[in-house]
């Protein structure tokens, strides 16, 4: 039998939703949830519509969806499509905190064992906010035609033999050979980067010159997240890996 639900108050509804009345007059406050009517005593009452509404707001609000964003995601697409493209997008950070998880619990086991985890095996993808706030951020501090080479690189990959896992593959490996160097001593300047230049070209889809492959050191030296990355495969390596890119160039 379906539930009929005619109207509730607003505390009503903030105990079946288990939030605050605070909260729901806040959502009100700012335009996100009204209530379907207010009474001539103050009163809020909510019906059907509005509880559903709620739902999603809060599943958005759960999902790291800002508010000043969910207003205009619900005022979009019907209702429906919505639900499912936000259950599409929890699944996909399911899969990823899973791998998360199962990449520690694996690192804990081998540390547990006295053992020390393969470099390539360290790691999981980055969410995909991260990697449009990243790409944000280079075409931001480079210019528009980083959005360009950006767009350009993702077609070329779109129809590469190894995809974006085969090629993430690939540079675990390469980085995992100049980390070796790093920790063994190798100065920068005898570092033999080509490797990692050819892996750019391949990612680019058009050759990398050393000029543009020292351009990218610069952006290694100068981006928190790949100071963070490159600092977690061996501490000071942030600082080595550009300056053997930049000896490579320079010869």
């Amino acid at each position: 039998m379906t539930e009929r639900i005619d109207e509730m108050t607003v505390g009503e509804l903030a105990r079946v939703a288990g939030v605050t009345v605070r909260l729901l007059h806040h959502y009100d406050q700012i335009g996100l949830l009204r209530p379907a009517h207010v009474a001539a005593n103050g009163y809020r009452y909510y019906g059907r519509a509005e509880a559903e509404r709620l739902q999603e707001i809060l599943a958005l609000k759960a999902g790291g969806v800002p508010l000043d964003e969910i207003g205009a995601m619900l005022d979009g697409q019907d209702r429906l499509a919505r639900l499912i493209a936000h259950r599409a997008r929890l699944e996909a950070e399911a899969a990823r905190v899973t791998g998360m998880i199962e990449t520690l619990d694996a690192t804990i086991e081998t540390e547990r064992k006295g053992r020390r985890m393969a470099l390539e095996n360290l790691y999981w993808p980055p969410a995909p906010e991260e990697q449009a706030d990243h790409e944000a951020w280079l075409v931001e501090t480079y210019g528009d035609w980083v959005a360009e080479a950006i767009a350009a690189s993702k077609a070329h990959l779109a129809h590469a033999p190894m995809g974006m896992d085969g090629k993430m593959d690939a540079l675990r490996a390469i980085e995992g050979a100049l980390v070796a160097d790093y920790e063994g001593g190798v100065p920068p300047g005898r570092a033999d980067v080509a490797a990692h230049r050819d892996w750019v070209a391949g990612m680019w889809g058009r050759p990398c010159s050393p000029e543009a492959h020292a351009g990218l050191a610069e952006m290694y030296l100068s981006h928190p997240d790949f100071i963070a990355r490159y600092e977690a495969l061996s501490p000071g390596f942030s600082q080595w890996l550009p300056a053997a890119i930049k000896a490579a160039a320079a010869r």
